[in-house]
């Protein structure tokens, strides 16, 4: 299925995080918006881990892509 859907590669990090949520919800697993990102954005891809993260902020209803001012932990957009 996720083979319909391709994301365009765009601005670095917040355009990942965008397609990440993207995925998410038409229903894609995390494992299949981790081969998009992978295929689409070569060696500028978000790590296996930051993907996972994303894809974790959005299963738990967090809606925004943007990075928020921590003190550490959460997701990294690098």
């Amino acid at each position: 299925m996720y083979s319909q859907f391709s994301l365009y590669v765009m601005d670095g990090g917040y355009e990942q995080r965008v397609g990440i949520k993207f995925c998410f919800k038409v229903g894609l697993s995390v494992t299949e918006t981790l081969v998009l990102v992978q295929k689409t954005y070569g060696n500028e891809a978000l790590s296996r881990s930051n993907v996972f993260s994303w894809y974790s902020t959005f299963r738990d209803r967090r809606e925004l892509v943007e990075d928020e001012e921590r003190g550490g932990g959460g997701p990294k957009s690098t």
